[in-house]
């Protein structure tokens, strides 16, 4: 058997989703008509802006006002980029400085693409300014971000809405929703797949990278510390730094966590948290892992984070793959698998090859208007990706980030008592040493991270020496405000 499931319509997920539609609003509340513009400032105006600008910039009744990105070049080449797919964003006030945006009285709301460590500071300014939120993932930088990011929007009033464009998707809203019904039967195991075919970002340079003479680098750095940076691209490349990046499993994997955590009702933190993992075979700059596996139970529910960035080998351009989903989850149940993410998801009986239902999925097309939706009526209550929800799926990345910082380099065979009997550990690990193998690996020394120990009821690490790893010290100019 095989049939295509009709998604869930709009007007019933927003009913789901946050109980009322969105056009009705709470007693008192300033609700703009459905034709009133909103006034958008675009706060950064890197790779991912690009993308944002014209979902944003071309909705009907959204206007963008301004761009701002510390760095000059950056603002031209969105005006460029934008006007490639057909929007005209010349009129736009440019803005260096973003405190400067959130001080206009002209804009209602702001698009945040910024680098991951200054994702909680731009939003909590945004809304202490009165400014409606939307904020890329992870939507914090670290642990302690996050608590602060969820008490703001408490405190002021103003809808922040997460990036996390999946939760939008009529695939994955009818996949996930075909399990929760029980059409598979028991949930075994939930694995989130992260396979990407990166490269090396370069040798360390011999000297200190010196920013683009366009940056001004007291606002690009903002609250993390400033480190000498030795990787020889300024832009992008963060990620693969610790003091400012938090790796894949904090870049592409939040979209895969976060429709893990939706599948399993968006509950607490797990207890533990164990991974392993390295960086393996590209002897650069960066130092956050291109091989990273996590591994925790969540309402009693084995679940597996797998991040794998290396090619297959190095003459071959070509990422891994893991029961067919290379970015996605696999959702093991009793009467089958469901497979996919973004852009739809199907079902597989339990020979795992015969497909039974098809989930198909646009991407997420009307995530951008679900948060424009959202500030029309003042209230959070529609939002398809509500940021208490993205708070706790990238509560996940960091865990595993912090379990792998605290660890330490061990052969192979410690991995393997580590896991002991899990098969699809087991498998991971045995595909991963005929991968390093390619790469000329053949006894890998893996980093088997710490054992995190977790308070679900505070959101705390009970762990102790890793402080500020759950909250790092940055700079006084740009602190994160302390709200609980």
């Amino acid at each position: 058997m095989n049939k295509t499931v009709t998604p869930l319509s709009r007007r019933k997920f927003i009913t789901l989703a946050g109980g009322s539609a969105l056009a009705v609003s709470l007693s008192g509340q300033k609700v703009l008509g459905a034709n009133d513009r909103v006034r958008v400032a675009m706060i950064s105006c890197g790779g991912r802006a690009g993308s944002l600008v014209t979902q944003f910039g071309k909705l009907p009744g959204v206007e963008i006002v301004a761009i701002c990105d510390p760095d000059l070049a950056q603002m031209d080449k969105l005006v460029k980029r934008a006007a490639d797919k057909e929007l005209d964003i010349s009129k736009a006030k440019k803005i260096q400085d973003y405190r400067k945006v959130y001080e206009r009285k002209d804009i209602d709301a702001v698009v945040i693409s910024s680098p991951n460590y200054w994702h909680t500071l731009h939003a909590i300014e945004a809304v202490q300014a009165g400014k409606h939120v939307y904020v890329e993932k992870p939507v914090s930088h670290n642990l302690w971000e996050g608590q602060q990011l969820i008490a703001a929007e408490k405190k002021y009033g103003k809808v922040i809405a997460a990036g996390t464009q999946n939760r939008s998707d009529p695939g994955p809203q009818a996949g996930i929703q075909y399990v929760q019904e029980g059409n598979l039967g028991k949930i075994l195991s939930v694995h989130a797949c992260c396979f990407r075919n990166r490269s090396s970002i370069g040798a360390p340079l011999a000297q200190p990278l010196v920013p683009p003479s366009t940056v001004d680098y007291n606002l690009w750095l903002g609250p993390v510390a400033d480190k000498p940076m030795y990787r020889p691209r300024f832009h992008y490349d963060w990620h693969w730094i610790f003091n400012t990046g938090n790796g894949d499993i904090g870049n592409q994997a939040p979209h895969e966590i976060d429709m893990m955590c939706w599948l399993l009702g968006d509950g607490p933190l797990p207890f533990q948290m164990k991974s392993f993992g390295g960086r393996f075979g590209w002897n650069d700059a960066g130092n956050t892992p291109n091989l990273h596996t996590a591994f925790f139970k969540k309402k009693g529910i084995p679940c597996i984070i797998e991040v794998n960035d290396l090619w297959v080998s190095p003459d071959e351009n070509r990422p891994g793959i893991r029961d067919q989903v290379r970015v996605g989850i696999v959702v093991r149940c009793e009467g089958g698998e469901l497979r996919g993410g973004r852009g739809g998801m199907y079902t597989v009986g339990e020979d795992g090859k015969t497909k039974i239902e098809k989930f198909p999925g646009d991407g997420g097309q009307a995530h951008a208007q679900n948060f424009i939706d959202a500030v029309r009526a003042d209230n959070s209550k529609g939002l398809a990706a509500k940021v208490a929800n993205s708070v706790k799926s990238s509560n996940l990345a960091h865990l595993a980030n912090i379990s792998y910082q605290a660890g330490s380099k061990v052969p192979e065979k410690r991995i393997r008592a580590m896991v002991q009997d899990d098969k699809h550990l087991n498998l991971i690990l045995d595909e991963q040493a005929a991968q390093l193998k390619n790469w000329g690996i053949d006894q890998p020394k893996y980093t088997r991270g710490q054992i995190i120990k977790i308070d679900p009821k505070t959101n705390t690490v009970k762990n102790e020496g890793v402080e500020t790893l759950v909250r790092p010290v940055g700079r006084k100019e740009f602190k994160v405000p302390e709200l609980v």
